[in-house]
């Protein structure tokens, strides 16, 4: 799986071969465990391409991130503030209640 670093500093992610460190923007193929594709997911700091294993050969490719960059700019039209390192699921649910005043 591909995975970048998508902060404006480096940032580490466990592999099943041991800890890589990702420079701002760089790119590595990597293999990570289900567990830790979820908490890495999670942090907002990566972005994935490639093959997800956690999800029995379903390709996990541009879609997530293409969903992530609709909510930022959703959310910036709103005027949400929100951290660069937010999850996806959070960001949602802050448009969400926005759009529901």
């Amino acid at each position: 799986m591909k995975v970048t670093n998508n902060q404006a500093g480096p940032r580490g992610i466990n592999t099943t071969s041991g800890p890589v460190l990702l420079d701002p923007g760089q790119t590595a193929d990597v293999e990570v465990s289900s567990a830790e594709l979820k908490v890495a997911k999670a942090t907002g700091w990566f972005s994935f391409a490639g093959q997800d294993s956690s999800k029995s050969g379903e390709f996990q490719g541009k879609g997530a991130d293409t969903e992530r960059e609709d909510l930022k700019k959703q959310a910036d039209e709103l005027g949400i503030e929100y951290a660069k390192n937010i999850p996806t699921d959070k960001l949602k649910e802050l448009v969400d209640a926005k759009l529901a005043e």
